[in-house]
């Protein structure tokens, strides 16, 4: 059987990127760094499977896209993000009443549309 992995080399430079991409990936223990703690979620309303607010929906606005995201699962919110600096995605024109659209400026929901 023929070693089909003899012949391949690897530069120094090409090692030491791959390893330093490895590392930054997580901590060495697998506990997740401090700066990434999630903001607290609203509790779940009864009504959101039915219906959520433009009230409700705006507690979503000025949270990282992360946590907001984050929360909207919890809450069981359907979500989906329209535009991200200043970049408009293509949307079905269909309307739930449980999802959310949102609007996203440097990491940060800055708006956020109900449907």
């Amino acid at each position: 059987m023929v070693d089909a992995f003899r012949h391949v080399r690897c530069s120094p430079v090409a090692a030491v990127a791959a390893a330093l991409i490895l590392a930054a990936c997580g901590a060495a223990d697998g506990a997740e760094p401090s700066d990434t703690a999630v903001a607290e979620c609203p509790a779940a309303d009864p009504s959101d499977a039915t219906a959520i607010s433009d009230e409700r929906a705006a507690v979503l606005v000025g949270l990282s896209e992360a946590d907001a995201e984050h929360c909207a699962t919890e809450l069981g919110w359907g979500w989906r993000v329209g535009e991200r600096d200043g970049e408009a995605f293509a949307l079905t024109a269909d309307y739930s009443p449980s999802r959310v659209t949102v609007t996203v400026t440097d990491g940060t929901v800055t708006a956020i549309v109900v449907g």
